[in-house]
């Protein structure tokens, strides 16, 4: 499997994060800071030990060149779960959700038929639905759900300076919670 593809996979599986909610809102925020802070950890060792790095894009080789002296992008996922779990139910696993299912989708999308160059309007499209039907398969109600998928896609094209990785959940979770 190439790294993209690798990449993908494990960011679409890292959703699954929240199936803590079936436990508890609890169980989801502790699990969410437990997954994150340990992340945390990792990528410092990660960044401050070459011998660390090495071993881990042996094992994981999915880090990005940019990513060499600079947290990788399942770090900010992970934190954005955990900001995602303090929002309400049906918002933290809406945020969660679209987080690790919307952007693998947007990536596939944009790389088959986008511009080739960064975002493009394809990957986008695809983000905005992905996320749309995500929100309302957990019972946001449609119109909501239509909207937290345009804020998510808006969030992952326009992210600006910080990781899209870190603002998709949220800026999902904050739009269900606000129109809830």
């Amino acid at each position: 499997m190439s790294g993209p593809a690798l990449r993908r996979g494990l960011h679409v599986a890292s959703a699954a994060v929240a199936l803590l909610a079936l436990i508890s809102p609890a169980a989801l925020r502790l699990g969410t800071a437990y997954v994150a802070a340990t992340m945390l950890a990792l990528e410092v060792a990660r960044l401050r030990s070459d011998a660390v790095a090495g071993v881990l894009s042996r094992m994981v080789p999915v880090y990005r060149d940019r990513e060499r002296r600079r947290p990788s992008g399942a770090l900010w996922l992970l934190l954005a779960y955990a900001a995602c779990a303090w929002f309400p139910h049906s918002a933290a696993l809406a945020g969660i959700l679209v987080a690790g299912l919307a952007d693998p989708a947007g990536a596939v999308v944009g790389t088959r038929f986008g511009s080739g160059a960064g975002k493009s309007l394809p990957g986008s499209v695809a983000v905005a639905g992905v996320a749309t039907l995500v929100a309302a398969a957990i019972g946001v109600p449609w119109l909501t759900a239509v909207l937290a998928g345009a804020a998510a896609a808006g969030a992952e094209r326009w992210s600006g300076p910080v990781d899209d990785n870190l603002v998709v959940g949220p800026v999902t979770a904050a739009v269900v919670a606000a129109l809830a």
